[in-house]
């Protein structure tokens, strides 16, 4: 039998501390200030992380073999080693931030805001586990736009074994809003409006299908075969949606076939890329998209993955170009393989 990783699911999620519907104010409790760099760099670029360097387009930055997930910033890069918040400037120059703990990053389409959850501060239960706050921070100044304030705990909770089951997950971040657990926050006056429910019973974050992504629209598409269209429920499918609403990349299924699909039609079309699979990583611009072609090989029983190379592509055309060099995977049981990552993505084989 031919193997394919299907990717399906909801998340379902517990309306924690801080998550109420009356408008709150961000915690002062030991905020801590985010590392900036001295300078900027082009994070509209291609970025992907191989064998300990990050590369960002023409740029490189040296991070180490431990790197479990990285986004840009507008001067560096934010990264995590096991629970440990890392920030990398666009010199090269390494420092902790601090033990958030848990591995939830999320940046801006722009790259100007950065959030993370964050268990270092705060509350506590009676067994000293901190109440998790989600925190956003402005990448050019370093400056906390917002936390989840302070509430304490219910006498009888158990944080650790309560998020050890359903962890509050950060569903993404704009320049105006930030999506965690169940509720839009507003950054510019710390308002907290409560998910509703679609038909399906499927959660929907206020403001979230308005808000553009690094990798595009966040859309809920069906269909089937060559045809897939724009749905009100996430229940038959997920995609991106390109920065001008043209295209839709069905991202319901890995291996991803390298197509792509016009939303006013439904028609498919094939992204000319070096292999017949494609996985979109971001956007540069409205007309330029990036990503990570990939070759897979169904025949083979430990590893269909066989290669991989990241290319940039052109929207109108959906002609592609190599940005890296082609970037074999080694099977399992032949030493540990090169880790490679794109934004936001977690650890890869």
């Amino acid at each position: 039998m031919k193997a394919r990783g299907i990717v399906a699911g909801v998340l379902a999620c517990l309306v924690l501390a801080g998550c109420g519907e009356s408008t709150g104010s961000a915690s002062s409790a030991k905020p801590f200030t985010l590392p900036v760099g001295p300078s900027e760099w082009d994070v509209s670029s291609p970025a992907w992380f191989y064998d300990g360097t990050l590369h960002v387009g023409e740029q490189s930055v040296e991070l180490g073999a431990r790197v479990d997930l990285f986004v840009l910033g507008a001067t560096g890069v934010y990264w995590m080693r096991g629970p440990r918040l890392m920030f990398t400037s666009a010199q090269g120059e390494t420092q902790k931030v601090e033990d958030v703990r848990w591995g939830n990053l999320a940046v801006s389409a722009d790259r100007s805001v950065f959030a993370t959850v964050d268990q270092s501060r705060g509350p506590t239960d009676t067994f000293g586990t901190h109440v998790l706050q989600v925190a956003a921070f402005d990448t050019r100044t370093g400056e906390q736009l917002y936390r989840t304030p302070d509430e304490e705990p219910d006498d009888d909770d158990d944080l650790a074994n309560l998020y050890g089951e359903i962890m509050p997950l950060l569903h993404g971040v704009s320049d105006e809003r930030l999506f965690f657990d169940g509720t839009t926050i507003g950054l510019d006056d710390a308002s907290v409006v409560p998910a509703s429910e679609d038909a399906d019973g499927i959660e929907v974050y206020e403001g979230y299908a308005e808000t553009l992504f690094p990798d595009g629209y966040h859309v809920s598409i069906r269909g089937e075969g060559r045809h897939r269209e724009l749905a009100e429920s996430s229940m038959f499918g997920t995609g991106l949606l390109s920065p001008d609403r043209s295209t839709i990349f069905d991202t319901s299924m890995w291996p991803t076939p390298a197509v792509v699909y016009e939303s006013s039609t439904g028609r498919q079309r094939t992204i000319d890329a070096p292999w017949e699979h494609f996985t979109l990583a971001g956007w540069s611009d409205e007309d330029t998209f990036f990503g990570v072609a990939e070759r897979i090989d169904y025949d083979s029983v430990d590893n269909v993955l066989r290669a991989r190379q990241v290319v940039t592509c052109e929207l109108r055309t959906l002609a592609c170009t190599p940005v890296s060099r082609v970037l074999a995977t080694v099977d399992p049981g032949q030493g540990q393989s090169p880790v490679f990552l794109t934004e936001g993505s977690a650890n890869q084989l």
